[in-house]
């Protein structure tokens, strides 16, 4: 019997390892892994549409920019995020607004109305990042360079509100008279 065997491919241009399993199948080794990261930006309003048994599935463009590119070419990726990632993204995100997406590739067929077959590959969302723009303070998730995390088995559904917070209502917290401002540390010469 045949036990997978872990094999290590490095990546030069973005010196990273990746380790995949591999197993035996008629006297070949056959390694499997599809994940793929994209960082881009929206290229259309997110579109929440519900299957026929209520799930949702939210379906968008992203439009990459290729980094190391002469002439500035942009690839433009379909995305597809499904149940609560989707509702997510629907009710956060907007055309133009900066992103970073964990998936996997699927490819799909289908036969067209004129009977011709159809194929297409689009990623699949597992975990979505909002990336903020400096300045911009209208989304909650995205100020000030910051972001927000939306995941696929978890994540809120409406709209966030905006609350004042008073010192005084956390007065009765352990700890909190402690100053909650990072110290700097300075090493002497």
């Amino acid at each position: 019997m045949y036990s997978p065997k872990a094999v290590a491919l490095e990546n030069r241009e973005c010196s990273c390892i990746v380790t995949l399993v591999g197993h035996r199948e008629g006297g070949k080794v056959v390694v499997s892994y599809n994940r793929v990261v994209l960082a881009g930006n929206l290229t259309r309003d997110p579109e929440l549409r519900f299957t026929n048994d209520g799930i949702p599935v939210c379906s968008f463009g992203l439009a990459v920019n290729r980094v190391r590119s002469r002439s500035e070419e942009v690839d433009f990726f379909d995305i597809s995020a499904w149940r609560e990632l989707g509702e997510t993204i629907a009710n956060y995100k907007k055309k133009g607004d900066p992103i970073l997406l964990e998936g996997r590739l699927q490819y799909r067929t289908w036969e067209a109305q004129d009977g011709s077959k159809r194929s297409k590959v689009d990623v699949v969302a597992d975990n979505v990042q909002f990336l903020g723009r400096p300045g911009d303070s209208d989304d909650g998730a995205s100020s000030g360079g910051g972001g927000g995390q939306a995941r696929r088995s978890g994540g809120g559904g409406g709209r966030r509100e905006e609350v004042d917070i008073n010192e005084e209502d956390f007065e009765d917290i352990p700890f909190a008279h402690l100053n909650t401002k990072p110290l700097i540390a300075r090493s002497i010469l």
